[in-house]
């Protein structure tokens, strides 16, 4: 995972940082995204290559090893630019402005990012992983590199237009559009955009979308939330089913206790195998919840496994969280957590094997193949509960997991980020301030406080402000939003659970240093960096979720908490266009309007208009496919697809990483026939793709005729010939009066 420690030490190696500290002795010259760094790049007139990325992101690791460790590759970049290196988890509002840059450059995100700034921090073109040599017709990294430097320098003019406009850009996304109507969210708003949001569920594997597949905590938890108030058989099956499978599935660590981060697949069988302090106390508020909600003791396990593996292993002696394990060990991903059926005969015996291998799904047969090495077929196994396990077998299981899990330790262990990030040791203060008072668990109560206290001893500022992160004592950064509003509500949680006003008074202060730091006065809601930030172009005010809470959704439910209703209710009007068009994105704001709502009624919202404000990458992607149906006869119905010109979606027998177009009727039985995609080559692929282009029709056939409108799902992914955009759900109704 990292370069040899005997090369010589880059200026990484004087950060606390364990990412940056893994590129430390790199052949690479690079520099901690800071002043020195800027200013050597205008005294030098070089362009500024920004590298971002997370200590346990396995494609992180691949292109340190393909590019920033070979002294050719470290050569060209000292050659023609400055480098910088960004740890996401330390400074996340430069991961987010330059991944929104990227995403309109290319219509695609993800890490490592790898963006190509001007001196003054405007970014001029951007991508994410490179290789280092060229292939499939596209350049290699070293190719780009040179490319872009001849065009700083020799171009100058046209680097400095494209720039100037993707800046503009930025500036005008960074605040969010106002609704073209005006709104009124009440209860049956909410309802509506409640079943919008999970009208993807998988009612046969659980959870939400196909793979890869997230647990998606933020709306689970604004299900959770509106279930205590309006009970739904529907919604709650949906959640308990999520829970069950998540938890059943390989995406649990079952030995140890923990989640991984997502699953590689739609059956949650196997994860990719990082594991993230901010997922696990998501997950285990939701666990304690749904105890709460509905006393089955199962839940309350898999939150107390939870909570176990994190004070046993995330732990610091000071009762601070740790941030991440790593995917993988020694290259191989998830390689301590995986198993053969022999290995578990040699630990256990093979009367005990025999029990543990039938309830962990092992005597089934290899499910892993790792997908960057091996022998090209599954030859391991992770864990993972084919089906639910009797009190009984599971009591009988419990020595067996302890005595595999010994053994499990004397491997060589993933990489431990140290790293104290305030707002997800919030999040699971806030947790663990839930599980004390549900499972009445003093430990749990005594360890939120230790993390408490923490924070507020080592990452508060003498002026009432708080850093975000500290490793080895050495806490640095000016906090975000996300971590002010995530300390709030713990805190707020925590003398809610424990009764000790302190809390609640160290949360109202931080509000009033959040309401001076961030608070946007001209337009509502709250920016993600404080005023006052010198070295980010444009400072963004967002509220989608991201996995993690959205921070103004956030700060608004603290807000309600704290008695300050008409603080928060501007907070839900700034976000309000957004929010009635995209809920999915937006989980934790639609929980902050539904508690809004329920405590004090409607929230109207007035039509606005964002004069000159460029549609995102999302919008132009909704724009690009407009749908009409009509009725064939009682029981078919063809729905027209018109494609705008220029653009292409993939067809519906699409593989790999391109999204297909999918249909599904989501309130009837029903057979889909799809046209056959027309097969076109493109630049960014070796191999031809089906494609449709112009206009398709798409016929439903109905097992019977219907007794009311149809609804449709449908997902497609836009692309022009040398770009895809984010792939985009539409929700269509077919009204009953139009059939003939």
């Amino acid at each position: 995972m990292t370069s040899q420690n005997t090369a010589p030490a880059n200026r990484l190696a004087s950060e606390t940082s364990p990412y940056l500290l893994q590129h430390a002795h790199n052949p690479v010259d690079w520099f901690p995204w800071g002043t020195e760094a800027f200013a050597a790049a205008r005294s030098q007139n070089k362009p500024i290559f920004v590298s971002v990325g997370y200590s346990t992101c396995y494609w992180c690791h691949v292109m340190e090893r393909e590019c920033f460790e070979d002294p050719a590759v470290a050569a060209l970049m000292n050659e023609l630019f400055i480098s910088i290196k960004v740890d996401r988890e330390e400074r996340p509002d430069v991961d987010q402005l330059y991944m929104t840059a990227v995403q309109i450059l290319t219509r695609r995100g993800g890490w490592p990012m790898s963006v190509f700034l001007t001196p003054d921090l405007r970014p001029f073109y951007g991508g994410t992983y490179f290789p280092k040599d060229d292939m499939a017709g596209r350049p290699g990294f070293m190719t780009l590199l040179r490319s872009l430097s001849r065009a700083f320098h020799d171009r100058s003019p046209e680097v400095t237009q494209s720039a100037n406009q993707l800046v503009d850009v930025l500036t005008e996304l960074a605040q969010p559009a106002l609704p073209e109507k005006s709104i009124t969210i009440d209860l049956p708003l909410i309802q509506r955009l409640i079943d919008q949001s999970a009208s993807d569920y998988d009612p046969r594997h659980g959870g939400f979308g196909g793979a890869p597949k997230f647990p998606r905590q933020t709306l689970l938890e604004t299900i959770f939330a509106f279930l205590a108030h309006h009970p739904n058989e529907r919604l709650l099956k949906q959640v308990t089913h999520t829970l069950d499978a998540l938890a059943q599935g390989g995406i649990r660590d079952h030995l140890g206790g923990a989640f991984h981060r997502y699953s590689t697949d739609a059956k949650w069988r196997v994860p990719h195998f990082e594991i993230m302090l901010y997922d696990n106390a998501m997950l285990a508020w939701l666990y304690v919840e749904a105890y709460r909600q509905t006393e089955l003791p199962f839940y309350a396990e898999t939150a107390r496994g939870i909570f176990d593996f994190v004070l046993r292993e995330m732990t610091s002696s000071e009762g601070a969280f740790y941030t991440a394990f790593d995917a993988e060990v020694d290259h191989r991903e998830g390689q301590s957590y995986l198993w053969t059926e022999a290995e578990i005969i040699a630990i256990l015996g093979q009367d005990d094997a025999r029990l543990f291998n039938n309830a962990y799904g092992v005597d089934r047969g290899p499910n892993f193949e790792d997908p960057h090495g091996g022998p090209g077929y599954a030859d391991q196994n992770v864990l993972y509960l084919p089906e639910p396990l009797s009190p009984e077998v599971n009591q009988q299981l419990e020595p067996m997991r302890g005595k595999l899990l010994a053994e499990r330790s004397k491997r060589k262990q993933p990489l431990l980020d140290t790293k104290v990030i305030t707002g997800w040791n919030a999040l699971m203060i806030r947790a663990l301030a839930h599980a004390g008072q549900v499972l009445q668990e003093e430990r749990y109560l005594s360890a939120a406080r230790s993390c408490a206290d923490f924070l507020l001893r080592h990452h508060r500022l003498p002026d009432g402000g708080l850093l975000r992160t500290s490793r080895d004592g050495t806490a640095k950064y000016d906090g975000f939003l996300d971590d002010y509003a995530f300390l709030i509500r713990a805190l707020i949680d925590l003398r809610n659970a424990d009764g000790h006003e302190g809390w609640k008074d160290h949360a109202a202060s931080l509000m009033i240093s959040v309401l001076g730091r961030f608070q946007d006065p001209s337009t509502g809601g709250f920016f993600f960096t404080a005023a006052g930030a010198e070295d980010l172009i444009v400072r963004q005010k967002v509220a989608s979720d991201s996995p993690l809470p959205s921070g103004n959704a956030q700060l608004a439910l603290a807000l309600l908490d704290l008695a300050q209703a008409d603080e928060a209710r501007a907070v839900i009007q700034a976000f309000a266009g957004p929010l009635s068009q995209q809920p999915e994105a937006m989980s934790s704001m639609l929980e902050a309007a539904f508690e809004y709502v329920h405590r004090f009624g409607p929230i109207e919202v007035p039509a606005g208009n964002t004069p000159g404000r460029p549609i995102s990458p999302t919008e132009l992607a909704e724009s690009v496919v407009q749908c009409s149906a009509q009725w064939a006869s009682k029981t078919e119905a063809i729905l027209t697809l018109a494609i705008a010109e220029g653009y292409h979606l993939n067809s519906n027998q699409t593989t790999g990483k391109l999204v297909a177009t999918q249909l599904e009727v989501t309130n009837a039985e029903a057979s889909v026939d799809f046209p056959v995609g027309i097969e076109s080559e493109f630049s960014f692929t070796a191999e031809p793709l089906c494609v449709y282009f112009d206009q398709i029709n798409i016929r439903l056939r109905l097992a019977s005729p219907p007794a009311g409108p149809l609804h449709i799902r449908l997902t497609y992914q836009a692309c022009t010939n040398d770009a895809c955009y984010p792939a985009i759900v539409k929700r269509i109704e077919i009204p009953l009066q139009n059939q003939t």
